[in-house]
């Protein structure tokens, strides 16, 4: 048993030696760390560039607020804008059919004229077709029929 213990001792020690060890590289490790963090913080382009990081998330977040409250204010003001243009287009519609309203009472009165002028057209034209397929002898009876005025006679004008 003494052996034994005496074994159990040893090992403890290594494992005390090599937990000292490990905790020597440890702090050595931290002192390097923490050395470098002092340079790193003691660095002035460092310190500059975080300044001007924080001035940028600072004109972020107010940039943000303000787009926020913009949205909101938009939100707000929508249905009047809406309303607005509605009643624009509301107009719009309105004087188009009172535009044609209006035209159709002025060319009203026409529409009758018109009417009858399309069928003397037609007339006049179904009456020139039939001349033209005239015969000679229909067409003597035809000028009999007609009785057409002697076109005046045109006299000379005299030279100067």
């Amino acid at each position: 048993m003494a052996g034994n213990a005496l074994d159990t001792f040893r090992a403890q020690q290594e494992a005390v030696d090599a937990i000292h060890q490990r905790l020597q590289d440890v702090a050595s490790l931290l002192h390097r760390i923490n050395t470098s963090v002092d340079a790193v913080a003691h660095n002035s382009d460092y310190k500059q560039l975080l300044a001007r990081e924080e001035s940028w998330l600072r004109e972020a977040r107010n940039t943000v607020a303000e787009l926020s409250d913009w949205r909101a204010r938009e939100a707000r003001q929508l249905w009047p804008r809406i309303g607005r243009w509605i009643v624009a287009a509301m107009f719009a519609l309105a004087s188009a059919a009172a535009a044609g309203a209006g035209h159709a009472w002025i060319t009203r009165p026409y529409v009758a004229e018109i009417n009858d002028l399309r069928a003397r057209i037609d007339f006049a034209e179904y009456v020139e077709r039939r001349v033209i397929l005239l015969t000679p002898s229909q067409r003597r009876q035809f000028d009999a029929l007609m009785e057409w005025p002697t076109p005046p006679r045109r006299t000379a004008i005299p030279h100067k």
